[in-house]
């Protein structure tokens, strides 16, 4: 990237260089050449004049060529030719000085010469001009040719502006190599950075840029540190993640071991006992292991669903019912609600039962007193609200209620499902029946999960 900017930039300045000396050489040009033709006209005028005033004696004057020498100097003239033109187109002109090779004879029968107008004009970088005057009616029309070699309009100020031109390019060269050294230098630290984060070092981060700054390459440093902080936070969730299922698996088999034992050596006294606690910790250990394989198929594309048409208020009644024991047992007082009318809808039956006992089991844990679960229907669709007069969730946890492994830092003896994956496979399962799954928490008041699902559910 440094070297494609050095060499852009460079390029550019020499493009613009260029572009600006040939400009100037083209106008230079184009006003030397005018400029030239003014002046060699009005010598040419001036010439015609001064041998006018002896014309009567032109031919016989033994001092002509010195007097020619002497005003080509003076004037810086490369040769001045003089014609005398018969009034008489058929007589043949008479050359009395070698004329400029540059000028071509035909013009001396110009009309606009014999009135008195000078011609003049620039060809191959030679001036020239034609002034003619007549000295009487019938007398051969005088006619004076001059002509000199056009100079460079730039002069010595070439060489000066070659100079400039080889400095503005060495400036170019050094404003580009430090220019590309600003402008890549984020983009090299990024990659240093990408590559350690790469490696394993979650560590790392670019300094934070300016809240003000919101050119790209700040928007890059904030990018990266934002993945870096959620790659770091996952690996958090994911240690986290590990160490839930760990104990939740570790405690009911220890309590399954310990009870197994017991009665292998006849220890225990009371074989129903045992078998019920055996039953409930191996209960416990199914509930894992299906929130395990749940979550591995929501990974992986693979979660199926059974549609079918179902009385969603009755299956409704039916699960918040089988949570009746465990909320008198927690002190908390659980109500339902459902439309008088039947509630069809066309959806997964084990999969709505699944996201009402999740919402159900997650408001319990939270609820002090009371949880209600209400069930509306409308010509738009269906909801169904849980409400739970907890603690609420606090600013911290609100954006990170829906993700997998997520346990709330309010009640951290609290946890969801045992592991933090309750509410990610509900939203999960919500989305896949084309609804969706929010909430509303206000601090010390509790707080209101709520999904909807449009009327053609599934």
């Amino acid at each position: 990237m440094r070297r494609r900017l050095l060499i852009a930039f460079i390029g550019l300045v020499i493009c613009s260089l260029a572009i600006t000396w040939t400009g100037i050489r083209l106008m230079s040009g184009i006003q030397a050449d005018d400029l030239a033709r003014r002046q060699i006209a009005g010598q040419a005028t001036a010439v015609a004049a001064a041998f006018n005033e002896s014309f009567s004696a032109v031919g016989q004057q033994s001092d002509r060529p010195g007097r020619l020498d002497r005003i080509q100097r003076s004037l810086g003239l490369g040769r001045i030719g003089i014609v005398l033109v018969p009034a008489d187109n058929a007589s043949p002109v008479r050359i009395l000085t070698p004329v400029p090779s540059t000028i071509d004879l035909n013009a001396l029968r110009s009309p606009a010469l014999a009135s008195g107008t000078t011609l003049s004009g620039v060809d191959d970088g030679s001036a020239w001009a034609i002034a003619a005057v007549n000295p009487g009616r019938d007398a051969p029309l005088l006619v004076v040719l001059v002509s000199r070699q056009v100079t460079d309009p730039l002069g010595p100020a070439v060489n000066w502006l070659l100079a400039a031109g080889l400095v503005a390019i060495a400036v170019a060269v050094l404003a580009a190599l430090r220019l590309s050294t600003v402008l890549s230098s984020p983009v090299v630290e990024a990659t240093d950075a990408a590559l350690r984060i790469a490696g394993g070092d979650l560590d790392t981060r670019l300094p934070d840029p300016p809240a003000t700054s919101t050119d790209e390459t700040a928007d890059l440093a904030r990018a990266l540190n934002s993945m870096v902080e959620g790659l770091d936070r996952s690996r958090g969730l994911e240690r986290q993640f590990l160490l839930s299922v760990s104990h939740d698996l570790r405690t009911p088999l220890s309590s399954i071991r310990g009870y197994a034992e017991a009665m292998a050596d006849g220890a225990m006294e009371d074989p129903r006992r045992a078998g019920a606690i055996i039953l409930s910790e191996s209960k416990r250990l199914d509930r894992l292991v299906s929130d395990l394989l749940n979550l591995a198929h929501l990974d992986a594309q693979r979660f199926t669903l059974d549609l079918a048409p179902s009385d969603i208020g009755v299956l409704t009644t039916d699960v918040v019912d089988g949570f009746t024991p465990a909320a008198r047992e927690s002190g908390v007082s659980l109500g339902s609600s459902t439309p008088e009318l039947q509630v069809t809808a066309t959806v997964d039956v084990d999969r709505w039962a699944q996201v009402v006992a999740n919402l159900v089991e997650n408001g319990l844990r939270y609820a002090n007193s009371r949880l209600d679960v209400d069930l509306t229907s409308a010509a738009t669709g269906i909801e169904l609200r849980v409400h739970d007069d907890g603690p609420g969730i606090s600013a911290d946890d609100l954006p990170h209620v829906f993700e997998r492994l997520y346990v709330s830092k309010r009640r951290p003896d609290v946890r969801e499902s045992g592991s933090g994956l309750g509410l990610a496979i509900s939203k999960a399962i919500v989305d896949r029946l084309g609804g969706v799954l929010d909430f509303e928490s206000t601090v010390g008041k509790g707080t209101s999960f709520h999904f909807d699902l449009p009327a053609t559910a599934g």
